[in-house]
């Protein structure tokens, strides 16, 4: 028994060493070919060529109809109406928040190159969530706002989220909200809202707190609505803990009945989700700039949300935003009451607040978006409009 006991213990130390080792060959292998083709990109002189820095680089940007989150949905949007340009290009369009295993290879080959290098800068790392390894998330987005030509904040949180933590060069910079296409992200009159009052919780559920909070939102809730509902989206951090905990949690609050999860979604699917809720219900603590935030306005549905961050910007009249101290050191949560409240305020004037949310998107229209860009890019290249 006691020499059982030793080799469960030897391999519980060893299995996660062994596997790490196993997935970093593995990555190391999947990268050749794109090392192999990196070297294949060149400047070109003609006109405006972009090529875009996706997970997937050097092969172009996720369709619309392919499973796309996060900033790469903006990389979508820009490679239809500026195509996607490889091996010859000579504008290379990277978003920090999207991640590639030769990043910093494919920003030194593209300096070396000649090719001007935009950056769509997201949040940052800060001791709230990371913890102590805020410095190392944060330096492979230093490394790549310090290849830029010019800079693209998502929010003015975002600039100053990149100005404490990052240092950004000094180049050319400006804001611009994340888009919305306004054609696809609109009311399905064909989906009737529910009788009861619906909640959705968007995106990826990668924060336990974010789950928490809603949960307990819903449960405050219950009592002045019975019949409330909450949809849960997206993926999970840890997937099988994380089920066993919901359960768990759920039970003992009561609110089993009233939950659904229906896992991620599609940018084609997102409109139809959005129609089976009356508000987003937003818990990230200092959300940067949320794309889902611009989509759920569109659709017409208000936001109850946090008051830090980048949302309030996004929001502005279209949603309350419950009081929270803002701090980069710790996560500062508010008072579920305070955001049943906010809900209910929201939901006893639903029309009025889903017509300011429609107006509201207005602002983050994709051809906005995308002339905008057209004209940096211009700048940039001095080329001729």
């Amino acid at each position: 028994m006691i020499m059982l006991r030793k080799l469960l213990d030897y391999l519980k130390r060893r299995l996660p060493v062994f596997f790490g080792q196993v997935f970093s060959l593995r990555d190391a292998v999947k990268v050749i070919p794109a090392r192999i083709r990196l070297s294949s990109l060149r400047k070109s002189g003609l006109g405006l060529s972009v090529v875009y820095l996706g997970g997937n680089f050097p092969n172009p940007p996720a369709r619309r109809t392919e499973y796309s989150q996060g900033g790469a949905v903006k990389l979508t949007y820009l490679a239809e109406a500026l195509p996607h340009h490889f091996p010859q290009a000579n504008l290379l369009y990277a978003v920090s928040s999207v991640a590639h295993p030769l990043q910093k290879e494919i920003l030194e080959s593209a300096k070396k190159k000649g090719l001007k290098i935009v950056v769509n800068q997201n949040g940052v790392a800060f001791p709230a969530w990371a913890g102590e390894k805020y410095t190392t998330y944060n330096k492979d987005l230093k490394n790549i706002l310090d290849h830029s030509d010019y800079i693209i904040y998502q929010s003015r949180f975002c600039r100053v989220g990149a100005q404490r933590y990052l240092v950004p060069p000094d180049v050319p910079s400006e804001v611009i909200f994340n888009p919305v296409d306004l054609g696809h992200f609109s009311l399905r009159d064909n989906i009737k809202k529910p009788k009861d009052l619906t909640l959705l919780l968007g995106g990826n559920q990668y924060q336990q707190y974010r789950l928490e909070l809603a949960f307990q939102t819903l449960h405050s809730l219950l009592g002045f609505v019975p019949n409330a509902k909450l949809i849960i989206t997206g993926n999970l951090w840890r997937p099988h803990v994380t089920q066993a905990w919901a359960r768990h949690v759920m039970q003992e609050m009561g609110i089993s009945d009233h939950v659904s999860f229906i896992g991620p979604y599609t940018q084609e699917a997102a409109p139809t989700i959005y129609s089976r809720a009356h508000l987003l219900l937003h818990t990230q603590y200092a959300d940067a700039s949320p794309g889902l935030v611009a989509e759920a306005l569109a659709c017409g549905l208000p936001v109850v949300h946090l008051s830090n961050g980048g949302v309030p910007e996004l929001v502005e009249e279209a949603g309350i935003g419950v009081p929270v101290e803002h701090s980069w050191e710790k996560i500062n949560l508010p008072d579920p009451h305070k955001m049943a409240e906010a809900v209910l305020k929201v939901y006893n004037d639903i029309n009025d607040y889903s017509q300011a949310a429609r107006q509201q998107a207005q602002k983050f229209a994709l051809e906005k978006f995308v002339s905008r860009h057209k004209e940096i890019f211009s700048k940039i290249l001095e080329l001729n409009s």
